[in-house]
């Protein structure tokens, strides 16, 4: 469904069908199918106006129709776009989305939105889709789904969006640069803007040494002062400026410094970082010494080598 369409649901849903797919997020916290009772009580309508207004949205694709035969009753529950439309619901009463736009990228796990923010400033909303991917994947690798018994797909989404918004946050006050983190409900995340290229793509780097420098001390401000390591760091959720700015996104995964595996964690987001600049970039610098000066255990990097030094 394209951002046009999606806008033209959102302004066609009701307040009373807002009430629904409130009190079918409710009743998911504890089962995938919830009967129209429960429904009728947490959005605290009447049951023949819930009972009229269903169909409806079940034809709109906000919410799905199914059974559980070990329960033995019929109900209902939330799509993503159902979600979606609860989530922006919320983001405009609180003036941070005016406008959705065209799609800036759509993925496995997230799909984020050119979009219109307060005053007509351009935003970026993330909707994050983790239950895109198996459950059983999720758990494997999200520390805060695989603590519960009952997993919807709706709790992990929004756990991931909370995640990303609080480590943004936690960044940007100690220094480290990411998009800014404007606002969260649910499974969105509305941040600012950064016009840039994921640093896969950057082929020409004028001051390759420097900027090496500049990401690892980023990095360890990140370690050593906001007490945070992104988790899942690579070439290609670091976003470069022609000026040579940059931000750090995609943030999900990212743990405390002090939560169990962090430390291989941060060995894996800089030895991708220091193999890519060897790789692409012919600047070299040993892992070890990385690490160190990351962690605050080194003042500086002195050894950080062009391929010609090198040779």
């Amino acid at each position: 469904m394209s951002a046009e369409q999606i806008g033209q649901l959102f302004r066609s849903l009701q307040p009373a069908d807002f009430r629904i797919l409130l009190g079918a997020e409710l009743g998911m916290t504890s089962r995938e199918y919830v009967p129209i009772s429960r429904i009728v009580r947490y959005a605290n309508l009447l049951e023949e106006e819930v009972g009229k207004r269903l169909p409806d949205l079940v034809d709109k694709r906000v919410v799905t129709s199914g059974s559980t035969r070990a329960l033995g009753y019929a109900g209902y529950r939330l799509t993503f776009l159902g979600y979606d439309c609860l989530a922006l619901n919320a983001l405009v009463k609180r003036n941070i989305v005016e406008a959705l736009g065209s799609p800036l990228g759509l993925g496995k796990e997230s799909d984020v939105y050119d979009a219109k923010g307060k005053r007509g400033t351009r935003i970026a909303l993330k909707f994050h889709r983790l239950g895109r991917i198996s459950f059983r994947q999720t758990r494997r690798t999200r520390a805060y789904v695989a603590e519960r018994t009952h997993t919807s797909w709706v709790y992990q989404a929004r756990m991931a969006a909370t995640r990303e918004f609080t480590a943004m946050k936690r960044a940007r006050r100690a220094g480290v640069p990411v998009p800014t983190p404007i606002g969260q409900n649910r499974h969105l995340v509305a941040m600012g803007m950064f016009n840039g290229t994921e640093l896969s793509k950057v082929t020409v780097m004028p001051e390759p040494a420097a900027t090496l420098r500049r990401i690892l001390f980023k990095l360890r401000l990140l370690f050593c002062n906001a007490h945070i390591v992104h988790g899942d760091l690579s070439e290609y959720n670091i976003l470069m400026a022609d000026s040579g700015k940059f931000v750090f996104i995609d943030w999900p995964q990212s743990v405390a410094a002090s939560e169990p595996g962090a430390s291989e964690l941060l060995t894996r987001d800089v030895s991708n970082i220091v193999r890519l600049f060897a790789r692409k970039h012919n600047v070299f610098v040993p892992l070890e010494e990385a690490l160190d000066f990351v962690r605050g255990k080194k003042r500086g990097l002195s050894r950080i080598q062009t391929r010609k030094q090198h040779v």
